[in-house]
């Protein structure tokens, strides 16, 4: 990675690389997140079949997670 890095900053697409590592790191933490609310989900199912219903919630709350990976990436292109 530090030679990417450094061959980066020889040609001059050091911007492109930030941007690159911000992205990565950015959307790490939605990953997890969603991850986190699928097996929560899961199970909750597994333990009680009733808590199905409750899906359009589930979904509401992995929306909410995924505006913070779209607010990562919509980021790439307001930073310059």
């Amino acid at each position: 990675m530090l030679n990417t890095l450094y061959m980066a900053a020889l040609t001059g697409n050091v911007e492109v690389v930030g941007k690159g590592i911000m992205l990565g790191v950015g959307m790490i933490g939605p990953g997890i997140g969603v991850g986190l609310i699928g097996n929560a989900f899961m199970n909750a199912v597994g333990r009680n079949p009733e808590a199905a219903k409750f899906l359009g919630q589930i979904l509401v709350f992995v929306a909410t997670v995924e505006l913070m990976a779209l607010l990562v990436f919509a980021s790439l292109f307001i930073i310059k």
